[in-house]
C-alpha cells in the first residue's frame, strides 16, 4: 500500500499528507534518522557497522513524516519513519512499527497545514486570521504561531502523526506525541536515578497557557496492561498541563468503534468523534473514575463464559475475583465455603442488604444472623449485614472471637461503601470499622482467608483491605475478561427524553400485547411518581387481569405480602406473575435464571442509586432478553461537597472538621483532639476514593451508565422522544387494541394515582394505633413488620418530632424535608442559645459509641454550628425579623453580602451544600439560603432607578404554624435536650449558650 492511500484511509486530507509525508527507500531513510552526533562512528565519520546492521531493514523503504519545529518555526529535523518491513524488539516479542531518530530528544508532530484547513479551523472557532499571521509561501509556520498566541483555541493531543492529521482534517487543532509518555520528561542522572520532578517538554510548554482547553485523545485499548500504561500517561501529562493552568479533558469512545481516533473517524464518521469530543471528561472527573479500575496483575486470567473449577494457591490469603455478572462467581464462593466447612473452619458472610445475605446463606447452608450456638444443627458460622458488625448489635459480634476462618464479601464494592457511608451505619460506624479491622487482622494475619468478589472489583477495595490487615500481602487475583458475543450481548434501548413518559407508554403497549416485563425502579416511596408503589397501582388499574408482584424493602419484610420470604424460592415464585416491579432492594445478589417467562427488562433510574447499582439491577435477569431503560441526565445525590477531586473533598472536609472542633471548644467541650478525629486514615482514604467516583457518576449519570454498559459489550440503541420501539424488538403474543377515546395524559394519570395512594396512606397513618414508648422500641427491633405496624411507628415518630397532632398536611411536609428546614430555622432564631449544646451532645454520643474516636465525615454531617454561622454572617436572621423590607439587587448591604458569599463559594458549598454560580445575584443568593428554612422571596413590584428597571422583592413567611412546634422544642430543652437529634436523650446534660460571631467563621474557614 502506498503512503497516500494509507493516510487517506485514515481520514487525512490528501494535500495535508503531501505536505508532511514523503516516501524513502535505499540509503535515504538513514539520512533522515541517523543524524545524531552521539551515534557511534568510525574515524572516517561513517556510522559503525552495528548501527548500520540494526537499521538495514530500512533499505526496503517506507514513509517519513515530520512537521514544524514549534521552538524555532523552521521545518522539523525530527520525525518518524514507518518501514515497509519493520524489525522486532531484542526479545523478538514485538514489532517496532515506527522508527524515530536515535540518541535524539523526542519532539512532537505539529504538521504543516494548508491555507484551506487553517481557514476552516478559524471559522469553526470564530478567531480571525490577521495578515501578519500568514507567511506567503509557508502558511503552516504562521498557523502554529497563531495557535500559540490565541489561548482561547482548544488543542487536541494524540499519539501518532496520522491521528493528528485525521483530527486536523476534521477541523480540530491537533498535535501528536510519538508515544503516550512523550509529553513530559523525568530528569535522571547518569545512573538512571530520578533527580527532579517530571516536567512538560518545551514544545508542549508553548501551548500550555492559562485557561487553554486541552483534550487528550489517546487510543481506546482493550488490553489491561496497555490500559494501565495509557492511564498512567494521561494522569501524569494531565496533571502537568493542569498545573500550567490549562483545563484538561479526556476524550473516550467505545473501543468497538475503533482503537485510534483515525480509525474512529474513518469507520464511524466524524459525527461520532464530534459527540465524543463534546462529552469529554474533565481530568478531575476522569481521575475519580480511575478509582473504578483494577490494575493488579491477575494470577489467573480467564476469558470464559462461566467460571469453572479454579485452583487457588493454598497459601493465598486475600482472594479477589473479578468476573462479569452472571458468570458464576457465587458458584465459586459456594465451593470455597463447602471446603471450609468440611475442614471444620467457621465461615462469615458479610453483606450490605438483608435479602442478599439471606440468599447467599441459603446457598451456602448457613443461617442469617444466627450462630451455631443458637441453632445447634446449623453449620459453623453465619451471615450478617455489615451494619451489625459490632458488639452492640443484636448478634453481639465480637471480632476478637473470630480467627483462622473464611470471610466472604460478595459485591464487595457496595458492601464497603455501605459500611463507610450509609446512614444506617452512622451511629456505630467507628465500632463497625474497628471490628472490621480486627477481623481482617485476625484472619489475614493468621491461618484464614478473605474472599472478595465483584463484577466491578477495583484497586480501591483491594488496597483498603490490604491496608486494614496491617501486613504485607499480595492478593490472589482471578480476572475473567469475558464479554458477550454480538449474539449474546443485551440489546438495550435507551430512551432520551427528559422524563420516562415514553418508556412507560411503550411498557403499557408491551403488556397489552401479552408481554411479561421485569421492571427495575429506583424508588419505592408513595411520594415518588415513578416508584414501585405508584406504578403497581397504575398498572393494576390498566391491566386488572394481570398478576403483579411488587418487590421492595417493605413488601419483602411484610409477613402479609406475597413477596415475603420469596427470596428462598425466587425463581419458582416469579413464574406465577405476569409483571414484576423491583426496587434496589434486590439489585445485587439475586440470580433470576427463569427461561422463556419474562419477555423484557425495563428500568427507570432517576439518579438516586449509584451507576454500578443500575447495571447490577439490569443484570438480575440472566436471560438475554431486550432491555429498555430511561435514566436522568444527572443524579441528585452527592457526598460531601460533591467534589470529584480527592484533594478537594478531603481538604474541604478537614477544614470543616477543624472549624467544628473549635466551635465545640467555645462551649467548654473537651476530649476531641486530632487523635480522636484522625480515626483510621485508611478508612477515610477509601471513603474519599469511593465518594469522588460516586460524585463523578452522579455528575454524568446517563453517560456513565451507558459507557459502562457498552464497555461490558452490550449494544445500545437510542430511542428518541415520541418514537416507538421496533415492533419485532419484543416477544408478543397478541395484538394491542387501541381505543380512539380521549384520555388524560400519562403524566396526569400517574400523578393522580400517586396522589390517591398518598392520601390513602396518610389517612391510614393518622388512624393507626398510638404506641407507648415500650411498644415502639419493641416494634423497631422487629425485622418483619406489617403495614399496620409500620404506620404506627411512623405516627409515633411524627408525634415525637413535632409535638402536634398528626395530619395529612404534617405527613406531606415531613416527606418534603420540613423537619430539616425547621431545625435550621429553630437554631437560627429562638433555639439559638441551645445550638452549641445540641452539637456538643451529638459529638459526645459519637465519641462514646466510638470509644473516643469519631469518623470525620459523620462528625461533620452531624454538626449544625457552621451552617448557622454562615447564615448569620449573611444576615439571614435580620431579614426574618424585618420581613416588610424591600430587597433589590442594587442594595449596598446585599451587594456586600454577595461579595462575601462569592469570594468563598467552595466553603459555603462544603458547609451548607449550597452551590453558587460565579455570577449569582444578591437575590439569587438570598433565595438559596431562605430555601434552607422553607421561606421564599416574591417580587412585589418593579421600579425605575435611573434608566434601569429594578425588581423589588420581599420575604414571604410560610405561615405554617411552625412557632407552635418551636415552643414545644423549647419546653423539651430543659428536660431532654436535643432528644430529637440523638438516639437516646441524656437527662442531666445542660445546654450551654454560645455567641457565634461572623468574624470567627471568616477567620476559621474562609481565610484558611
Amino acid at each position: 500500500m502506498d503512503y497516500l492511500t494509507e493516510w487517506t484511509e485514515s481520514g487525512v486530507d490528501e494535500e495535508l499528507t503531501q505536505l508532511n509525508v514523503i516516501p524513502l527507500d535505499g540509503y535515504r531513510p538513514l539520512d533522515y534518522l541517523l543524524y545524531a552526533d552521539t551515534l557511534p562512528r568510525l574515524n572516517t565519520g561513517r556510522l559503525s557497522e552495528p548501527i548500520l546492521n540494526r537499521y538495514k531493514h530500512l533499505y526496503d523503504g517506507g514513509w517519513w513524516c515530520s512537521g514544524i519545529d514549534i521552538l524555532t518555526g523552521n521545518p522539523d529535523l525530527w520525525g518518524c519513519f514507518k518501514p515497509i518491513k519493520p524489525r522486532l524488539t531484542s526479545d523478538q516479542s514485538k514489532c517496532i512499527k515506527y522508527e524515530h531518530p536515535p540518541n535524539t530528544p523526542m519532539g512532537i508532530f505539529a504538521l504543516r497545514i494548508s491555507r484551506t484547513i487553517w481557514e476552516r479551523i478559524a471559522q469553526k472557532y470564530a478567531v480571525e486570521i490577521n495578515s501578519s499571521d500568514i507567511q506567503p509561501h509557508q502558511p503552516d509556520l504562521g498557523f502554529w504561531r497563531w495557535v500559540i498566541c490565541h489561548p482561547e483555541l482548544p488543542l487536541c493531543i494524540t499519539e501518532g502523526a496520522k491521528k493528528a492529521g485525521a483530527l486536523l482534517t476534521a477541523g480540530y487543532i491537533a498535535i501528536a506525541l510519538p508515544g503516550i509518555h512523550g509529553g513530559y520528561r523525568v530528569p535522571r542522572d547518569q545512573y538512571g536515578n530520578r533527580i527532579a520532578k517530571p516536567a512538560l517538554i518545551q514544545q508542549l510548554q508553548q501551548f500550555s497557557v492559562q485557561n487553554r482547553k486541552i483534550y487528550i485523545v489517546f487510543d481506546q485499548d482493550t488490553k489491561p496492561k496497555t490500559i494501565k500504561a495509557v492511564n498512567s500517561a494521561i494522569q501524569q501529562t494531565g496533571y502537568l498541563l493542569s498545573q500550567a493552568g490549562c483545563s484538561v479533558y479526556i476524550v473516550n469512545w467505545n473501543p468497538q468503534f475503533g482503537k485510534g481516533v483515525d480509525d474512529l473517524i474513518a469507520e464511524q464518521g466524524q459525527t461520532v468523534f464530534d459527540q465524543a469530543y463534546q462529552t469529554a471528561t474533565p481530568l478531575e472527573t476522569w481521575k475519580a473514575f480511575s478509582y473504578n479500575r483494577l490494575n493488579y496483575s491477575p494470577n489467573i486470567d480467564l476469558n470464559s463464559r462461566y467460571l469453572s473449577d479454579i485452583k487457588i494457591h493454598q497459601n493465598a490469603k486475600l482472594i479477589a475475583i473479578k468476573s462479569p455478572k452472571g458468570t458464576g462467581k457465587t458458584k465459586i464462593l459456594e465451593t470455597l465455603v463447602q471446603e471450609a466447612l468440611e475442614k471444620k473452619q467457621w465461615v462469615l458472610v458479610i453483606g450490605h442488604r438483608i435479602r442478599l445475605i439471606e440468599a447467599l446463606c441459603q446457598r451456602f447452608g448457613l443461617q442469617y444472623m444466627k450462630s451455631a450456638v443458637e441453632t445447634p444443627n446449623s453449620a459453623f458460622g453465619y451471615g450478617l449485614c455489615i451494619d451489625s458488625l459490632h458488639p452492640n448489635s443484636s448478634i453481639k459480634f465480637e471480632a476478637r472471637d473470630w480467627s483462622n476462618g473464611l470471610v466472604i464479601l460478595d459485591e464487595v464494592e457496595q458492601v464497603l461503601w455501605h459500611g463507610l457511608n450509609s446512614e444506617t451505619c452512622q451511629n456505630y460506624r467507628v465500632s463497625i470499622l474497628k471490628s472490621f479491622k480486627t477481623l481482617l487482622q485476625n484472619v489475614l494475619g493468621g491461618g484464614g482467608q478473605v474472599v472478595i468478589s465483584d463484577a466491578d472489583l477495583s484497586d480501591t477495595s483491594i488496597d483498603y483491605l490490604t491496608a486494614l490487615s496491617g501486613i504485607h500481602l499480595q492478593p490472589f487475583v482471578i480476572q475473567n475478561q469475558w464479554q458477550p458475543s454480538p449474539d449474546e450481548a443485551w440489546t438495550i434501548y435507551n430512551y432520551l427524553g427528559n422524563t420516562p413518559d415514553q418508556l412507560v407508554k411503550d411498557l403499557e403497549q408491551h403488556i397489552a400485547e401479552g408481554g411479561k416485563p421485569f421492571v427495575c425502579l429506583s424508588a419505592q416511596k408513595l411520594a415518588s411518581q415513578w416508584g414501585t408503589r405508584t406504578l403497581e397501582t397504575y398498572l393494576k388499574t390498566q391491566f386488572p387481569d394481570r398478576s403483579i408482584l411488587r418487590i421492595d424493602s417493605e413488601s419483602l419484610a411484610d409477613p402479609t405480602h406475597p413477596a415475603y420470604g420469596s427470596i428462598a424460592n425466587f425463581n419458582q415464585q416469579l413464574i406465577s406473575y405476569d409483571i414484576v416491579l423491583a426496587s434496589p432492594s434486590i439489585e445485587t445478589g439475586v440470580s433470576i435464571d427463569i427461561q422463556n417467562h419474562f419477555t423484557s427488562v425495563w428500568g427507570i433510574f432517576q439518579g438516586i442509586q449509584a451507576e454500578n447499582s443500575v447495571r447490577q439491577a439490569l443484570g438480575r435477569i440472566r436471560e438475554n432478553i431486550p432491555r429498555f431503560i430511561w435514566m436522568a441526565n444527572r443524579g441528585f445525590n452527592q457526598v460531601g461537597n460533591g467534589a470529584t477531586s480527592m484533594s478537594s473533598l478531603l481538604g474541604s472536609g478537614q477544614r470543616l472538621t477543624r472549624l467544628n472542633i473549635r466551635l465545640l471548644q467555645q462551649s467548654d467541650f473537651a476530649g476531641l483532639d486530632d487523635l480522636g478525629i484522625g480515626f483510621q486514615s485508611e478508612s477515610l482514604v477509601c471513603w474519599a476514593k469511593m465518594a469522588v467516583r460516586f460524585n463523578a457518576g452522579m455528575d454524568h449519570y446517563r453517560e456513565t451508565i451507558l459507557t459502562a454498559l457498552a464497555g461490558e459489550g452490550h449494544q445500545i440503541i437510542e430511542v428518541p422522544e415520541a418514537k416507538k420501539i421496533p415492533k419485532n424488538a419484543i416477544k408478543s403474543t397478541q395484538k394491542f387494541q387501541t381505543k380512539n377515546s380521549e384520555r388524560p395524559t400519562l403524566n396526569e394519570l400517574i400523578l393522580a394515582v400517586k396522589d390517591q395512594n398518598y392520601q390513602a396512606e396518610s389517612l391510614a397513618v393518622i388512624h393507626s394505633i398510638d404506641l407507648s414508648d415500650c411498644q415502639y422500641y419493641s416494634l423497631q427491633r422487629k425485622l418483619s413488620k406489617t403495614p399496620e405496624e409500620r404506620r404506627a411507628i411512623r405516627k409515633y415518630e411524627l408525634k415525637l418530632r413535632y409535638g402536634v397532632a398528626v395530619t395529612s398536611d404534617l405527613i406531606a411536609k415531613d416527606d418534603q424535608g420540613w423537619y430539616e428546614q425547621l431545625r435550621i430555622h429553630y437554631f437560627l432564631t429562638v433555639g439559638r442559645p441551645y445550638l452549641m449544646g445540641r452539637d456538643a451532645l451529638i459529638a459526645r454520643r459519637l465519641m462514646e459509641q466510638g470509644q473516643g474516636n469519631i469518623f470525620a465525615p459523620d462528625f461533620n454531617r452531624s454538626q449544625l454550628g457552621a451552617m448557622i454561622g454562615i447564615m448569620e454572617l449573611l444576615g439571614i436572621p435580620a431579614l426574618l425579623k424585618n420581613q416588610e423590607r424591600d430587597l433589590k439587587n442594587t442594595d449596598a448591604d446585599l451587594q456586600t453580602i454577595t461579595e462575601i458569599a462569592l469570594k468563598d463559594r467552595s466553603a459555603i458549598k462544603t458547609i451548607t451544600g449550597i452551590g453558587l454560580a460565579k455570577n449569582s445575584s444578591p437575590i439569587t443568593i438570598l433565595r438559596r439560603f431562605l430555601d434552607k428554612i422553607g421561606y421564599r422571596l416574591t417580587c412585589v413590584r418593579c421600579q425605575s432607578e435611573g434608566k434601569k428597571r429594578v425588581r423589588v422583592y420581599r420575604v414571604i413567611d410560610p405561615q405554617d404554624n411552625r412557632e407552635q412546634i418551636f415552643q414545644h422544642w423549647l419546653k423539651l430543652e430543659g428536660q431532654y435536650p436535643c432528644q430529637l437529634d440523638t438516639t437516646i436523650p441524656e437527662n442531666n446534660f445542660i445546654s450551654t449558650p454560645f455567641q457565634f460571631t461572623p468574624d470567627y467563621i471568616q477567620l476559621s474557614l474562609f481565610n484558611s
